[in-house]
């Protein structure tokens, strides 16, 4: 989490900011299939989509 945090600070509204929580979202709360996944949640800045991708790619590499 310290090296994502630190690769994709600039992508974030405010540092430090990235949440890991293994529960569902209220907003998901009508699909138990995806219910057990892990969440990455952070507010972004809403400028950086080319980095945004940067980081989904990311995670689904590791």
């Amino acid at each position: 989490m310290a090296a994502l945090k630190e690769g994709f600070a600039d992508i974030l509204k405010a540092p430090h900011e990235f949440f890991f929580f293994q529960n569902a979202l209220p907003e998901e709360s009508d699909e138990p299939g995806i219910s057990h996944l892990p969440r990455l949640v952070f507010t972004f800045n809403r400028k950086d989509f080319g980095r945004l991708r940067q980081l989904i790619d990311h995670l689904n590499g590791m």
